[in-house]
């Protein structure tokens, strides 16, 4: 996805509180940027921050060798999966962050993988891996020891093939839904690979697309799908129908930029500000509960962020590319 984020100086008549500007939109490429670390942007509230970011777990550099990660998904054990997208291997340690296993063998064979580049991967309710692999165009099924099961995809623009498939997520029934990088169209499938339908198309209108990124449902089977161009994010009812819309924009008033999305059992909506470093968290109507962006000690907590997990106990998983981390922040504790 493959985004451009030269800085520029330009006069903006709004008031941003960060160093950096929004991305230009970016054009489809078949590897992630590689990006070097920087100081995330850290607007000052307006309004009460909600609760505290508290770090229990990071895992990356000097111990993790990880280069662009992107999707993360934790499985009914407590295992953590990383896509390490730079280094196109997922890989998989256990609750205390100690790795375990490795799936890194090249190729486009069964269990291979070509480019994972900005790819997500999910967990089903028996613990099977969905892993995106968008270099081969298509998803690739795995227990959660890595045994390759089946795939699904192929390339292309009909109904259940990808030109490059990005955001994936799994409802209470095990169904598979997939966001594609350079197709406008969320498309379902059955746990094994079964086309069902798709939805959306190109356009900026209500239920289109231009550059779909994230995607998560609720426990009710609303699909949520962020766009990464509009700068928005869309509601859907279980049949892909238009509910509700909002745009990404802090209570300090700076618009961000969403990649992925996820959804916490209490229904609150995760979503994550690539360009601006920072998680935002709404209400199913798309209203602002918080942001984290900074930690307990006013240091920056991500250098773009995508996508997002969550375990058995709301600890939230954030998958941190710039800064070549995956980041384990507690879960909130409202008031």
């Amino acid at each position: 996805m493959k985004k451009n984020l030269f800085p520029s100086l330009v006069i903006l008549f709004v008031l941003v509180a960060c160093t950096n500007q929004p991305a230009a939109t970016p054009p489809h490429t078949e590897e992630p940027i590689v990006a070097t670390e920087t100081s995330a942007p850290t607007p000052e509230p307006t309004e009460p921050a909600g609760p505290e970011a508290v770090i229990l777990l990071k895992l990356g550099k000097p111990d993790i060798k990880f280069k662009d990660p992107y999707g993360v998904a934790v499985n009914s054990l407590g295992q953590i999966y990383v896509n390490d997208a730079g280094n196109n291997r997922v890989l998989v340690f256990d609750a205390a962050g100690v790795q375990i296993a490795a799936w890194e063998t090249k190729g486009e064979g069964p269990g291979e993988f070509t480019s994972l580049g900005f790819g997500s991967l999910a967990i089903d309710s028996q613990d099977n891996v969905f892993v995106v692999d968008n270099g081969n165009f298509r998803i690739q099924k795995f227990d959660k020891d890595g045994n390759y099961i089946t795939e699904f995809g192929g390339q292309g623009s009909a109904e259940g093939k990808f030109r490059r498939a990005i955001g994936i997520a799994i409802d209470a029934q095990d169904n598979i839904y997939v966001t594609d990088d350079g197709s406008a169209y969320v498309q379902k499938f059955d746990n094994n690979g079964q086309f069902i339908f798709r939805f959306g198309g190109l356009g900026d209108g209500d239920g289109k697309f231009l550059h779909a990124t994230g995607i998560a449902v609720d426990a009710d089977g609303n699909i949520y799908v962020s766009d990464y161009e509009r700068k928005n994010v869309q509601k859907f009812d279980s049949q892909g129908n238009f509910l509700l819309g909002w745009t990404i924009a802090s209570a300090v008033g700076v618009q961000g930029t969403p990649e992925a999305i996820a959804v916490d059992a209490q229904g609150r909506v995760y979503v994550s500000d690539y360009q601006l470093g920072r998680v935002q968290v709404f209400d199913q109507q798309g209203n602002t509960l918080w942001e984290w962006n900074v930690d307990a000690e006013g240091k920056g907590l991500f250098q773009r962020p995508t996508c997002i997990a969550f375990d058995a106990s709301g600890n939230v998983y954030v998958a941190n590319q710039s800064g070549q981390s995956m980041v384990v922040l507690a879960a909130p504790v409202l008031p």
